[in-house]
């Protein structure tokens, strides 16, 4: 009866899966083709105007911003609240924040998605044209800013305070990549109290002898008033 059971679930299970599959594989290639028809205007642009080669451009890494905006250029730094990168037209150092992008497409073809310009929950016209990044629970925490800086959050309401841990699963992991990771959890509880930014007031980086590395962080989380 058990063995019946599990074929039963198994047979049902199967279909399920591959349902999902086909969906991600949609999703997928639904995200490609809007990407190709942001980027490849601009490619094309760089080449007529800045006299560019074509493959040259392949070895830049490209920015795609929620008002669809891209930024071709070599990506030299991501920290919580912006993006570092030299332009490929004219190598001038540029600053972008982080609240500002949806996607960044690299040279290997690696892509980090940090939230889809078709997303359901996104609403461009609150994004864009009023500036504000809008958080409605832990599902939104992706579009959460970590950062270092008061400055960032003049203006804004305090909404609590939040405190994590995070133990690398490795003994080589550097502090850069502690702080990454710490980020997820606190961009989580921030967005847990629809607030959409983080303020990191106190971090403390210990490497005990014989033990894994481990960041305790202490933030703030906050929202508009």
């Amino acid at each position: 009866m058990r063995i019946f059971v599990l074929a039963v679930l198994l047979v049902i299970r199967i279909p399920i899966l591959h349902a999902q599959h086909v969906q991600q594989a949609a999703a997928d290639n639904r995200l490609k083709v809007m990407t190709d028809s942001l980027v490849n205007p601009e490619l094309v642009r760089l080449v007529k105007l800045y006299r560019l080669d074509s493959a040259s451009l392949a070895a830049f890494d490209k920015i795609i911003t929620f008002d669809r905006q891209v930024l071709v250029g070599k990506i030299l730094n991501i920290s919580f609240s912006e993006v570092r990168y030299t332009s490929a037209a004219d190598n001038t150092l540029q600053n972008l924040s982080r609240s500002r992008i949806s996607q960044i497409l690299y040279a290997n073809g690696r892509r980090d998605l940090f939230i889809a310009l078709d997303d359901a929950e996104v609403k461009q016209k609150q994004l864009v044209d009023t500036g504000r990044i809008i958080v409605k629970g832990q599902k939104d925490w992706m579009k959460v800013v970590v950062t270092e800086n008061p400055v960032d959050v003049n203006n804004l309401m305090a909404l609590g305070e939040i405190k994590t841990r995070y133990e690398a699963a490795t003994g080589n992991m550097n502090n850069e990549e502690l702080m990454r990771q710490a980020a997820i959890t606190l961009r989580k509880k921030a967005a847990a109290l629809n607030a959409h930014c983080v303020l990191v007031e106190a971090k403390f980086f210990r490497k005990p002898y014989g033990e894994l590395p481990v960041v305790d962080i202490t933030a703030r989380a906050f929202g508009y008033k």
